[in-house]
């Protein structure tokens, strides 16, 4: 089991991922991890609907689902505080129209198991962010 699970246990995760099997394979080292999952979400709408009607802790997203682009989804979650994480094949893509400064950029080729370690320490790092910004 990740050293991650106690981070995790019981966080509501949104994960967008229209790869079909890559995301079976995250939702599934996230729940090991106790986290709550929503998703794979394999669309932008979906995407929304979600992010909008639930109090989420967390997200993975794919740049590109469905046709259409995270980008107001990432917005979104940032301006809610939510810690929010890129894993795409079009990384540079991400970064040119700066997602980058949202949350990290990862591409696809990491593991899974490394993935979900990354998402805690941004959810660490937009945290702690939020407590100073309250201070």
């Amino acid at each position: 089991m990740l050293e991650t699970s106690a981070d995790l246990k019981e966080k509501r995760i949104l994960l967008v991922e229209d790869e079909l099997f890559l995301g079976m394979d995250i939702k599934e080292t996230l729940e090991r991890c106790g986290a709550i999952v929503f998703g794979p979400i394999l669309d932008r709408l979906s995407a929304s609907r979600i992010a909008e009607f639930h109090d989420l802790d967390g997200a993975i997203l794919d740049l590109n689902v469905g046709g259409g682009d995270v980008s107001p989804v990432a917005v979104y979650l940032q301006q809610q505080s939510i810690a929010c994480l890129f894993y795409t094949g079009d990384a540079n893509r991400a970064s040119a129209i700066g997602l980058d400064k949202i949350g990290p950029v990862y591409e696809k080729s990491m593991r899974p198991e490394r993935l979900v370690q990354c998402l805690v320490e941004q959810m660490r790092k937009v945290e702690t962010q939020d407590k100073k910004s309250t201070n």
